[in-house]
């Protein structure tokens, strides 16, 4: 049927062409050229076997799904396999292995039609250079495989060289490439160093700096306004700029925003905390304000109700609202019940003490000490198993 239609199109075109015959034959031809579209679209849907070879490289070397070797494959050229071999061959033989080389394929297509001696080469070579292992540069890319497409000459090699400056050492970049690959993706001169500057004229030392863009350079991935509102709320707190603590508060505040501090802020004052109190806490340890709320909910339950505490015990210890309850403080509370009920302590230790300690000395103070030690260390492990 369809060949039928074509043909008589073509003969109704045909004969003696005056103007508007000529223009009607182009659209006659122009229908001609959409059908056999159509027809090729309804014959691959009909016909899975005659997918285009991009879409069985992807489905079948690669571990693609149909639906997202279809996709993928729309910006992909190549007919035969030599051309996406020489790539993945290029990843193993600086050492990727089947894992990495798959997952950055699955993230980034495209990277099968990369040049592999004039584009991947080079920023693989470069990378190594840097003392970057198989497993950063795979993690890196993987993270932000855009970088495959950014200028070596004039993006990649600046971006790492201002971070190196920066941060006094190439290691110390490769760490926070791997906390956030974006960070050698952007524009350094348009997107880091006006957050450097924000925090110098705040009187934050190089050091914090470098400390920050190290440890947590997500946290200057925001809004460059959101930033600044964040560090000047942190000073209105009363942090010194030149402090560490003064660091991780604006790490903190960026992250979680006004709508998250006020949710938080509503759970801590339904266990009878004050905005002073809060704050207090937010002093000592910045990090607490980052905890869920049900983890908030369940952790002052446990104090409270448990252990037998004021709400406001966690104030001034926030570091307890961080660890786990089913690995950490439930056990470690069921040994000292268990000392307390059988006269083998004569009173509650401090608190803290019990649950900072770390394990080689909890178990060194509160369990191998006493006779009952066998006894004691099952009640601990079998508890601490069950959270596994």
């Amino acid at each position: 049927m369809f060949y039928s239609l074509c043909k008589t199109i073509l003969h109704h075109g045909s004969g003696r062409q005056t103007t508007a015959t000529t223009l009607m034959l182009k659209h006659k031809h122009y229908l001609l050229q959409n059908l056999f579209m159509n027809a090729r679209c309804v014959s691959s849907e009909a016909n899975p076997n005659q997918q285009s070879f991009p879409v069985s490289y992807l489905i079948n070397k690669c571990g693609f799904s149909l639906g997202s070797a279809l996709s993928a494959s729309k910006r992909l050229t190549f007919e035969i396999p030599d051309q996406p071999d020489a790539v993945i061959h290029m990843f193993k033989r600086y050492g990727f292995c089947d894992a990495d080389i798959f997952r950055l394929i699955k993230r980034y297509p495209r990277v099968l039609s990369c040049n592999p001696d004039k584009t991947l080469m080079p920023r693989l070579e470069f990378f190594y250079s840097k003392g970057m292992s198989n497993t950063d540069i795979a993690h890196i890319l993987c993270g932000c495989p855009l970088l495959l497409g950014r200028s070596l000459q004039n993006h990649v090699t600046p971006n790492f060289n201002l971070l190196s400056d920066l941060l006094l050492s190439d290691s110390k970049v490769i760490s926070a490439a791997r906390n956030d690959p974006f960070i050698l993706f952007r524009h350094g001169d348009r997107y880091l160093k006006p957050f450097i500057n924000l925090l110098q004229d705040h009187g934050v030392p190089r050091t914090q700096i470098a400390s920050l863009i190290c440890n947590w350079p997500r946290s200057i991935g925001v809004c460059l306004n959101h930033f600044r509102k964040c560090v000047e709320e942190v000073r209105e707190k009363g942090y010194d700029p030149s402090s560490a603590e003064f660091i991780r508060a604006v790490v903190v505040l960026s992250q979680l925003g006004k709508a998250g501090w006020e949710r938080k802020t509503v759970v801590y004052k339904s266990w009878g905390w004050s905005e002073k109190d809060i704050l207090v806490a937010f002093r000592k340890n910045p990090w607490s304000l980052m905890t869920s709320e049900s983890k908030i909910m369940a952790v002052m339950k446990f104090f409270v109700e448990k252990m037998d505490c004021e709400s406001l015990y966690l104030a001034k210890h926030p570091n307890l609202l961080m660890y786990s309850l089913e690995k950490r403080l439930i056990p470690r509370a069921l040994v000292l019940h268990f000392l307390l009920r059988n006269k083998l302590i004569d009173k509650k230790p401090n608190l803290n003490t019990l649950f900072v300690y770390s394990e080689k000395l909890f178990l060194e103070k509160f369990v191998n000490c006493f006779d009952e030690a066998p006894q004691l260390l099952k009640l601990y492990r079998d508890q601490s198993d069950l959270a596994k």
